[in-house]
């Protein structure tokens, strides 16, 4: 017997079957259905291939909102805002479904499995063409009083008062803005991976990376002094890459060799699975559902 894991993005729809002790098995990537009805029978569909699913769990972009039991909040995938996406897919596949948002089952899978594993406090920035977050305590997601909490990407880190100039982390380091940062500066890429082959090779280049991955060095230090965290996670496809994840501990020696009066250094490591936390995640939260129902 094993669980059906989903995982909802913007432009992928991935799926894979894991197991009770958080094996994952066979796990695929298919386009991203074009409408909310389409998305619900494509789920549908791979549901009914195997017999022998316990369950659904689901990561999704947006922030499921457990009173009013609807998507909430921006997503990378519009059609999904309003709907009652876990009440839908339960009725059409008339199994149990659990729904997360796609940063918390990211954390949520590092927990379980991966590189944070039964830590009491710990938190993920997942790096993409822009930026998620996620933080946890003692396997439970911190929410907040409107669901936002762990929202790292929406920190204002690049802050001029006296001008009313605000930015977000987001906005300065998810890819997209990065890409569109560099390109002012007569560099033009088509996406992070032709952008992070260059820098290797490009001393100039790799120096204007780091200066904006020092947004991320202020953000994780203020994380820490905040919620003292025993490890940060960084999350996304790239955090696979070791070169991306040195450029980070470059950034974040600069801003602290600069603040000797900051003495506790957040311990930063890659995601332990990358992309594929999100199908752990979205099982660990089906188990614990299911575990509160028995």
């Amino acid at each position: 017997m094993k669980y059906l894991a989903i995982d909802i993005g913007g432009t992928n729809l991935k799926f894979g079957f894991v197991t009770q002790k958080g094996d994952l098995l066979q796990h695929w990537t298919v386009p991203i259905p074009l409408n909310y009805n389409s998305l619900i029978q494509k789920i549908s569909e791979i549901y009914s291939s195997d017999k022998d699913i316990l369950g659904v769990g689901v990561s999704s972009p947006g922030i499921y909102d457990s009173k009013s039991k609807k998507i909430t909040g921006s997503s990378a995938l519009e059609y999904l805002i309003g709907k009652s996406l876990k009440l839908d897919l339960s009725r059409s596949l008339n199994t149990k479904v659990a729904i997360e948002n796609d940063g918390n089952c990211a954390l949520l899978g590092e927990y379980w499995q991966g590189n944070c594993k039964n830590s009491r406090i710990s938190a993920i920035y997942v790096i993409g063409s822009a930026v998620g977050g996620s933080i946890q305590i003692n396997g439970d997601i911190l929410r907040g009083v409107n669901n936002n909490a762990g929202e790292l990407g929406y920190s204002l880190v690049d802050n001029k008062p006296a001008v009313e100039k605000y930015g977000s982390l987001g906005g300065k380091i998810g890819f997209n803005a990065l890409l569109k940062q560099l390109s002012k500066q007569g560099y033009h890429f088509k996406n992070g991976k032709e952008l992070l082959s260059q820098s290797q090779i490009n001393e100039t280049l790799e120096k204007l990376i780091i200066n904006e991955l020092k947004y991320l060095a202020s953000s994780l230090i203020t994380l820490q002094y905040i919620v003292d965290p025993e490890v940060i996670l960084i999350g996304g496809g790239v955090s696979q890459n070791t070169y991306f994840m040195n450029l980070i501990g470059r950034a974040l020696r600069d801003v602290q060799d600069l603040r000797p009066n900051h003495k506790i250094s957040p311990v930063v490591l890659s995601a332990k699975y990358g992309n594929d936390a999100n199908l752990l995640g979205a099982t660990f939260n089906l188990i614990k559902m299911l575990g509160k129902k028995s």
